[in-house]
């Protein structure tokens, strides 16, 4: 009976480290296969991709950004400088003059949409107020 007994316990052992080899075998495998390698390379491409395209956004964004701070900028000296000529023409200029740059300069100013027909010469939309953008000619 001892002898069955040892028999067995060789029996389970050798069966033991047989299970161990074929799972040692298996994660030795699966770490150093080359399907393996290729997803970790894909991986890593893919975070650099991610990386480039957060910073493009990124330099997007701070672009966008920069343009319209300076194209607010960009208004309010147009709007100082329209200022600055309506207070000048109050001082200087005769009536038709000071006309002139309300009626064209004002509304520009304004926001008053300006679309041009097909002889090239302004035409309002429906509903919408006709301004000339040509420069006055010198009466």
């Amino acid at each position: 009976m001892e002898e069955q007994m040892t028999m067995g316990l060789w029996l389970l052992m050798i069966l033991l480290a047989v299970v161990l080899a074929g799972l040692l075998g298996f994660w030795i495998g699966r770490t150093t296969s080359h399907e393996r390698r290729l997803i970790r390379e894909l991986e890593t491409e893919l975070d650099n991709r991610m990386q480039e395209l957060n910073r493009y956004r990124s330099a997007v964004n701070q672009h966008f950004d920069r343009t319209a701070t300076l194209f607010a900028g960009m208004a309010g000296a147009y709007r100082d400088l329209y200022h600055h000529l309506a207070e000048s023409c109050e001082e200087l200029a005769d009536k038709p003059t000071r006309e002139r740059l309300e009626d064209r300069a004002g509304r520009l100013l304004a926001n008053v949409p300006v679309r041009e027909n097909h002889e090239g010469r302004p035409a309002a939309r429906a509903g919408e107020r006709e301004i000339d953008v040509k420069p006055p000619r010198p009466d």
